[in-house]
């Protein structure tokens, strides 16, 4: 069995911030539950770079003997065999929700957005104010061509074996999608699974003027080229 190592980059400062952070919790639990050839973590604090520059670092021969699971610190996870649920998996990405099929032609790139109803697939709850609500996308377990970046699991050993790595001209908003569209190019298997986690963004990043602005060089990137342009 594999390791599995998580990765979180925050922006809090001190150890004292970040136990303020969803994340702290869980990795608490997981820490306390397994052993350390079956789960680690590593955290990134004060962080000022982009996602997938952190994230490409732990995509190297030390860790081919790992599954790295890179997560969001605004999230619980709430599975309590997750070490031998990734490691069951058949792919080499694994996530939580995401779609079977894309349109790189829409005006707002979001996986979720791109997609027909039918090609959406997985599960993630949310919570506001103390409620908790899950938003059910489709089947819970299957392949998928694109997925939410909010859990990646990566079989390391698997993904080196193709040029498949993060874009680092995307920092944060759209490292997910250009990461998966990187892993369709090199026919990289991506697919979810039902692993609970509690998540507290909603998506609403989507209504500043970052997020616009990397929607726009993300269709420069990836969807003029599909057009052709």
């Amino acid at each position: 069995m594999k390791q599995v190592l998580l990765v979180t980059a925050t922006k809090a400062k001190t150890e004292e911030e970040f136990q303020k952070r969803p994340i702290y919790k869980s990795l608490k639990k997981y820490y306390d539950f397994y052993t350390r050839k079956e789960f680690d973590f590593d955290v990134v604090r004060d962080n000022k770079e982009g996602l997938s520059t952190v994230y490409n670092r732990y995509i190297t021969d030390e860790n081919s003997d790992k599954i790295v699971l890179f997560v969001h610190d605004d999230l619980i996870l709430d599975t309590l065999f997750l070490v031998e649920h990734l490691n069951k998996s058949h792919y080499t990405v694994t996530g939580l929700a995401g779609s079977t099929v894309i349109s790189l032609q829409e005006d707002k790139c979001a996986w979720h957005l791109m997609s027909k109803r039918e090609h959406l697939r997985g599960e993630v709850k949310h919570i506001k104010d103390g409620k908790i609500w899950s938003t059910v996308f489709g089947d819970t377990t299957g392949a998928v061509t694109v997925m939410d970046g909010l859990f990646f699991a990566v079989n390391v050993e698997r993904i080196l074996t193709t040029p498949a790595r993060f874009n680092e001209e995307f920092a944060f908003h759209h490292y997910d999608l250009a990461f998966c569209l990187e892993c369709q190019k090199h026919n990289v298997s991506m697919g979810v699974l039902p692993i609970n986690v509690i998540h507290f963004g909603l998506g609403d990043s989507m209504l500043t003027n970052n997020w616009e602005e990397s929607n726009k060089k993300f269709k420069e990137v990836y969807c003029n080229k599909a057009k052709g342009v």
